[in-house]
């Protein structure tokens, strides 16, 4: 996967996300082709499919076959075939394009990109035959590796695995140009879903069981008339279906109104409509029967029992201590207080990692991607540093905030991986790094080591040069350790390359003095759109791009969070219900007290400290839990915050609090 320019001669350049593919993609990926046969639209170098999009963009409408585009201003390309946009629900990231790749020769100077020394981003896509036995197939498979592909043939890579496509979107081996997620996230999301259903079910078995109390005279009516246990069992399943299937009904509405809400949050299209089938609905309604027959079970099983003459001597009203009533509430606190510790602790991780000082300036930076042409970028910079309120200004091949490109080499005996970037020389003043110069004169093939790549290295305290290969390498300074890269990895060894005035760049960054951001970012796109003919203009804050490094943490965070206050809501109606059922039980009991001289505070403390148990165990069940789950969520990242004490018993004590204001109106009212 790559982007660049492209542009119709003449016309407007457009920055395009394209991928090299070989010419039987179309034969084993079934995307639609608006224009052009799928075995013939990728067979040349210089071939291009366009989206649909793009062409419409490009030429106004899909009938671009045979028409010439310009990509990155100068490489001709010839339109083969148009495609239908890439779906949302599939394995690829959308593309603007495909090339074959043949076309990186032109493109990136690849001879052959089997052969092309470090270059690892490739991916290999097998269609099997029915009934294929594709692992029997991997010696001969690595074979052909060993003999063409420069991986294998340095013995950096030597076995060959296969993985189905749809076990992809959850694999840490995920290739280049593909989407990917957490299947933790997924996971952990299910739970918490399954946990708030049974909290609503542990509300409705609760409440059932206690308003047996009110329905003890109809049962015994029902039995004295003739009703067997079986008839009022039945009776009480067929009511606790009928709620649920009222439910099911607003289920249905619900969630489309709140879609746009969770594509939102999950960053992602859940495209209700097509998963809106005949069979899906049949599916949903008979879960949720299912669901109303087990929430029914109990409350029926325990109020089909009741015997007319326990209702005439009312001692049935000893149900209303039942173990269930205090188990339920019990449950829903841990539930909910579990939810609340670890939303704050994603939110505390998510602050942590955003006020980290990650070794570089990242305040009022500006990234510029840069679709010029490779000629004008010493124009435009210095164009660029006449803007006033623009301190500096650098030029770089590949975004120091992407972590750069793999570089794999062989260093003595071992095989080392470092990330490397082209920087020029006023890229350590833009962003503030420490950049400690050796005495090695420049040249083109130096490089900076950071602080790590030196000690993995082995070398001394004052390095001049290292061996890469058979080659060797000047050292021309040593730079502090930055993070280049999220903080869920710890900083690796890096390398930098600083470029004489013909490297290419793809990037522009910026030191502005942040006194009028607006208009110095008004100013840049004029001077850029006045020297860039047609060139897209993209500009971004680059904290605002680190920013964005934990949106999924956040948006997490986000999920717990919206469930945490269901939660609330859930448990906040089980106690009001179960604390207005318990004052009722103990209406004679608290009178008689009344009489007997009792003040209001120490009914109040009665009626409320059984309740205060329930949620203090709760809270002694909810922080193992909660500290465990979070413990091996911050083990993903390098740099975590601590689990502070003070989040769990706030998070206990705010559901206390919450737990004694609602359980206390019902039991004031009760005392006065």
């Amino acid at each position: 996967e790559s982007d660049g320019m492209v542009n119709v001669s003449g016309e407007q350049k457009l920055k395009a996300d394209y991928l090299g593919v070989d010419a039987s993609f179309f034969e084993i990926f079934s995307f639609p082709l608006l224009k052009g046969k799928p075995l013939d639209v990728l067979q040349t170098a210089n071939s291009i499919v366009l989206s649909k999009s793009m062409a419409i963009k490009l030429f106004g409408s899909t009938d671009a076959v045979g028409k010439t585009v310009f990509m990155n201003t100068q490489h001709e390309f010839i339109v083969s075939g148009i495609m239908e946009d890439f779906p949302e629900n599939t394995h690829f990231v959308p593309q603007d394009a495909l090339v074959n790749l043949k076309a990186f020769k032109t493109l990136w100077g690849f001879e052959n990109i089997m052969e092309e020394y470090g270059f690892a981003s490739l991916s290999i896509y097998l269609l099997a035959k029915e009934n294929t036995d594709l692992p029997s197939k991997a010696p001969e498979i690595l074979n052909k590796f060993q003999n063409d592909y420069w991986l294998y043939k340095e013995g950096w890579a030597n076995i060959v695995e296969f993985a189905p496509l749809k076990e992809l979107y959850f694999s840490p081996k995920i290739g280049n140009g593909t989407k990917s997620n957490s299947e933790t996230l997924i996971t952990v999301l299910s739970v918490i879903v399954l946990l708030i259903l049974l909290l609503a079910v542990g509300n409705y078995v609760n409440l059932t069981l206690a308003q047996a109390t009110f329905r003890g005279k109809e049962v015994a009516i029902k039995k004295l008339l003739g009703g067997s246990k079986k008839q009022l069992f039945l009776q009480f399943i067929k009511e606790s279906i009928f709620l649920c299937l009222a439910a099911v009904l607003l289920a249905l509405v619900l969630p489309k109104l709140i879609e746009p809400i969770f594509d939102s949050l999950l960053d992602t299209r859940l495209l209700l409509n097509e998963k809106t089938t005949l069979s899906n609905l049949l599916l949903f309604i008979g879960a949720f029967s299912l669901i109303g027959v087990l929430s029914g079970i109990l409350p029926a099983a325990k109020i089909s029992t009741f015997k007319p003459l326990e209702v005439v001597k009312g001692s049935f009203r000893k149900q209303s201590k039942s173990i269930y009533g205090k188990v339920f509430i019990t449950f829903q606190y841990t539930v909910t207080i579990a939810l609340l510790a670890c939303s704050w602790i994603i939110l505390k991780q998510t602050d942590f990692l955003r006020g980290k000082d990650l070794g570089f300036r990242k305040d009022n930076i500006v990234q510029l991607e840069y679709l010029g042409s490779n000629e004008q970028k010493e124009t435009i910079k210095n164009a660029l540093l006449k803007i006033p309120g623009v301190e500096d200004v650098s030029l770089t091949w590949q975004s120091p905030l992407s972590g750069g490109s793999n570089q794999t080499f062989t260093y003595g005996e071992q095989s080392l991986s470092f990330q490397e970037f082209a920087v020029d020389a006023s890229f350590f003043n833009v962003f503030n790094i420490e950049m400690d110069p050796t005495s090695v004169a420049y040249s083109d093939k130096g490089r900076y080591l950071n602080e790590t790549a030196v000690k993995e290295l082995g070398l001394g305290d004052r390095p001049i040069s290292f061996k890469m290969e058979d080659e060797e390498i000047p050292i021309l300074g040593v730079v502090s350790d930055f993070n280049f890269k999220e903080l869920r990895d710890k900083i690796g060894p890096l390398m930098l390359r600083q470029q004489n005035k013909d490297f290419i760049a793809d990037n522009i960054f910026l030191k502005i003095n942040g006194q009028n951001s607006f208009q110095i970012a008004d100013n840049i796109k004029t001077t850029y759109d006045n020297l860039v003919d047609g060139a897209e203009f993209n500009l971004t804050f680059i904290d605002d791009t680190i920013d964005g490094w934990y949106e999924k943490d956040e948006r997490a965070g986000k999920i717990i969070g919206y469930f945490t206050l269901l939660s609330f809501i859930i448990s906040g109606m089980g106690i009001l219900a179960m604390s207005t059922f318990y004052m009722q039980q103990r209406k004679k009991e608290i009178g008689i007290r009344k009489v007997n001289g009792a003040s209001i505070g120490q009914i109040l403390k009665l009626l409320n400290q059984d309740f205060v148990k329930w949620v203090g165990l709760a809270f002694l069940i909810a922080v193992p839990i909660s500290w465990f789950a979070m413990n091996k969520w911050l083990e993903g990242f390098a740099y975590r915050t601590s689990m502070s004490w003070w989040i769990f018993a706030l998070a206990g004590i705010t559901a206390l609090a919450i737990a004694l204001l609602t359980v206390s109106w019902q039991s004031f009212r009760a005392a006065t």
